[in-house]
């Protein structure tokens, strides 16, 4: 390696390209982080040089580049291993500052001019011309910043071209653009003067070739970039486990022999791996107590499943790089790049319940649950198994009613990693996945793993007080099930669209309206408890209170409904229910005079006796 010490302008100085690979990340600096930092170094240096002050070189950190081979006119150019993100801000502060220099009329636009933009004699004028040519993602970025020449044709560019939603991709590019157009304007124009407009235009042209440097290390041909890559980070935004990855991938697949019609790097990269640098991969989602990119998630869930072991994603590159170098799963790098794919689209619908797809409702629910360690199953069952949509649908059945039993049994989450990945290994080379499945369900007798069997689940279902133990996303779930469920029958089916909560029939204080079986009323619970002290208790409301949270003394209503009732009176409460509520779940208190806890009991085993069908165990011997 060789360092050499480059100011801002030296460095795009000649005809001359910085090439970033099209596998590093896309340009993800910004205002909240870097910018701010940079700017007020270069500013610094400037109002130096304004006060006539002497001025040292101040260094804005390395880049490491390593030199293309060229034939004819192409332009030289540089693969840029480190700092692409330097560079690429150097570029837009550039632009930036071109295009405030022409809104003052500013001789130095033109002199900017030529460190954004290769002239001359080239072989391929519409791309060697940019002096920075960025990833796939950002291309269409630099170029409406090179060739539009001013804020409002870059706005216009944005706005027409350039918009998240248009591309999938941030623009982060333009907004840097933005916020060094805004900082280098409010500097120029700071004395309200024309001429010391220029004053000033000098002093940061003249800063930006003299003042500021950054050190430029060339790699020499023994060098490895790869080994200098996993080592270097980026100016306070440290690589992603993925970027890693994408570079290990593809400095392979430039290695790689190629037949004719085998697919260039660039192909490969356009195809398979320039999705995931789109904004719905670099999206982030919670992983346990923290949140990470989507992309990570993925390839953790990915990675777990193919060694069917856990997967820290901390060392997510690492462990993925050891994969493929030690056991050479694939024997192409396009087979690594399609088999990634395909799973990627697994998992995408897992993320996205509310498309409709085969996962959709066993995503949604997954959701509702906060189950995601059961993904490198799911990834499994239909990536690797490939189970017909039948033998799918069997499958996610048992394995909500697995997750579902063990939610309402009070049972713990804790080993669901370990033990999913345990099932992924199980079903693993075996032909008959679902029954397989099902037997390794039914054998899991410890708790932390224990399929609750019917007799367990009844016992929960009907004293255990769920409304208290459940959030309410759960109970409503569970309750949009049942209502499901009851209307299959003789109801057309529906989609309840009304924001609905989970709402006590009799309710909790119900001391102040609804008198005991034998006509008394009850006293409150902090009265009741003076009692206890003096060894007077009242089994009755005592044992009201046990059902009150339990599931057979639960419905849906809405918000408004619920509030206008609150403690009310069940001889009030049950015609304004009956009135105004359309579920079969509220319907059938057209069956009950009274509200007691013999009818709570009694409803609750005919909701259970649905929840049997709904989450089964089938306790039979296997199919």
């Amino acid at each position: 390696m060789k360092p050499f010490s480059r100011s801002v302008i030296e460095l795009f100085d000649g005809k001359k390209r910085y090439v970033i690979p099209m596998f590093q990340r896309q340009y993800v600096w910004s205002e909240q982080k870097q910018l701010p930092r940079l700017w007020e170094d270069i500013k610094g240096k400037a109002e130096q040089r304004l006060a006539n002050r002497s001025t040292m070189p101040h260094f804005l950190g390395a880049a490491v580049i390593a030199q293309i081979k060229t034939f004819g006119n192409e332009v030289q150019a540089y693969d840029v291993i480190d700092g692409q993100q330097r560079l690429t801000t150097f570029q837009i502060l550039l632009t930036a500052f071109r295009d405030v220099a022409a809104s003052k009329e500013s001789e130095y636009a033109d002199e900017l001019a030529k460190y954004i933009i290769n002239d001359g004699i080239m072989k391929d004028k519409a791309v060697e011309r940019f002096k920075l040519w960025p990833t796939q993602v950002d291309r269409a970025q630099i170029r409406a910043l090179a060739d539009s020449g001013s804020l409002a044709a870059v706005r216009v560019k944005e706005a027409n071209e350039l918009g998240e939603r248009k591309t999938g991709v941030k623009p982060n590019m333009i907004a840097a653009y933005r916020y060094f157009y805004d900082r280098i304007s409010g500097f120029v124009n700071e004395p309200y003067d024309q001429s010391a407009s220029e004053e000033r235009i000098q002093a940061l042209f003249q800063s930006l070739k003299n003042d500021l440097a950054l050190v430029s290390i060339e790699l020499e041909g023994d060098d490895d970039p790869q080994v200098i890559f996993e080592t270097l980070n980026g100016f306070n935004e440290p690589l992603l486990p993925t970027d890693l990855m994408r570079n290990f991938v593809f400095q392979r697949a430039y290695r790689e022999e190629r037949g004719d019609d085998d697919k260039t790097p660039e192909q490969l990269y356009d195809q398979y791996w320039l999705p995931f640098d789109r904004h719905f991969w670099k999206r982030e989602e919670k992983q346990g107590r923290l949140k990470r990119p989507r992309i990570d998630i993925f390839f953790q869930h990915f990675l777990a499943m193919k060694r069917a072991s856990e997967i820290n994603v901390g060392r997510l590159y690492y462990e993925y790089r050891d994969w493929i170098l030690n056991e050479k799963p694939y024997r192409r790098i396009e087979e690594e790049l399609q088999d990634a794919e395909a799973f990627a689209g697994v998992y995408r619908k897992l993320l996205t319940p509310e498309i409709e797809s085969d996962l959709s409702e066993f995503a949604a629910m997954l959701n509702v649950f906060d189950v995601k360690t059961i993904s490198p199953l799911m990834l499994f069952l239909c990536g690797e198994a490939k189970l017909p949509s039948l033998q799918l649908q069997q499958a996610l059945s048992m394995l909500e009613s697995y997750l579902v039993r063990r939610a309402i049994c009070g049972l713990t989450t804790k080993n669901y990693n370990h033990f999913f990945l345990q099932l992924v290994q199980a079903l693993r080379g075996t032909d008959g996945v679902v029954e397989k499945l099902t037997l390794q369900l039914r054998e899991a007798g410890a708790d932390a793993t224990l399929w609750p069997d019917d007799a367990t689940f009844s016992s929960a279902w009907m004293s255990r007080p769920l409304y208290s133990e459940l959030s309410s996303i759960r109970l409503q779930y569970i309750m949009k099930r049942i209502e499901q469920a009851k209307r299959k029958a003789k109801n057309e089916d529906i989609t309840i669209h009304s924001a609905l909560t989970v709402e006590h029939v009799m309710p909790v204080a119900w001391w102040t309206h609804w008198p005991l079986s034998d006509g008394r009323m009850s006293k409150s619970p902090t009265d009741r408890m003076l009692d206890g002290l003096n060894g007077i208790v009242d089994d009755d409301a005592a044992a009201r209170d046990k059902v009150i949270h339990t599931m057979g003394n639960l419905t849906m209503l809405t918000a408004s409904m619920n509030s206008s009732l609150q403690n009310a009176p069940y001889v009030e409460k049950r015609p304004e229910i009956l009135r105004h509520s359309a579920l079969s779940l509220n319907r059938e208190f057209h069956d009950f005079d009274i509200w007691d806890e013999g009818l709570i009991d009694r409803r609750g085993r005919a909701l259970f006796a649905l929840a049997l069908k709904i989450w089964p165990r089938n306790e039979g011997p296997v199919a």
